[in-house]
């Protein structure tokens, strides 16, 4: 039997009051492609998913909604705990930043506020704490205007602080036409999306089992 897969689709919704929310522009559409091609490669598959993400899932694969990047982390680790072998693919945009309100509360509108924000979780960080057995897939978009070389910079050092297996990264702005897949054999750039995203499934072939 295949190893079970974890995607983590979409961007987390970290809440300033009880309407309001920090989140980022992601749909969601990769996590969903990713699920989609490993399920029918035979994986058992769960998706976590924002709203955005769970619309476009396909009802045959197995989805649940998460919300702030602290929600996110409890389930990781519960799937993770349960599965300490699986693959886990981290792909969500996930929110750095949090505010300490209460969402039973709601800031009046109609007036200028300051928002104190304070760093949440990185979950990535955490992964390979959680097990040491599993495949870690993590995704980086790094600023706009970064060079391939920087590029290749950043993602080597999160392959190495993250203990990821493949590191898959752009840029943003150009996350459609240049991809770069790091890993600890090597690296290979890719000038279209879809390319990469098919190397990347060939890459996890050597973990399926």
């Amino acid at each position: 039997m295949k190893r079970p897969v974890l995607i983590t689709a979409g961007a987390t919704r970290n809440p300033i009051d009880s309407m309001r929310v920090i989140t980022a522009n992601s749909s969601g559409q990769t996590g969903v492609w990713l699920a989609s091609a490993l399920y029918n490669q035979g994986h058992p598959v769960d998706l976590l998913g924002s709203p955005r993400a769970l619309a476009i899932l396909p009802r045959t694969i197995s989805g649940q909604e998460y919300g702030s990047t602290r929600d996110l982390e409890a389930k990781m680790r519960a799937w993770v705990i349960q599965h300490p072998t699986g693959i886990v693919i981290h792909c969500s945009a996930v929110g750095d930043f949090e505010c300490r309100t209460t969402e039973n509360q709601k800031i009046p509108s109609g007036q200028a506020i300051t928002l104190e924000l304070y760093p949440t979780p990185k979950i990535l960080d955490q992964i390979k704490e959680w097990t040491s057995s599993c495949v870690l897939v993590s995704f980086k978009a790094a600023p706009p205007m970064t060079t391939h070389a920087d590029l290749l910079n950043i993602a080597s050092k999160q392959l190495v602080r993250t203990q990821s297996d493949i590191v898959f990264a752009n840029v943003i702005g150009r996350t459609s036409t240049d991809v770069l897949l790091v890993q600890p054999t090597g690296q290979q750039m890719y000038h279209d999306r879809s390319d990469g995203l098919n190397a990347l499934l060939i890459a996890l072939e050597q973990f399926s089992l």
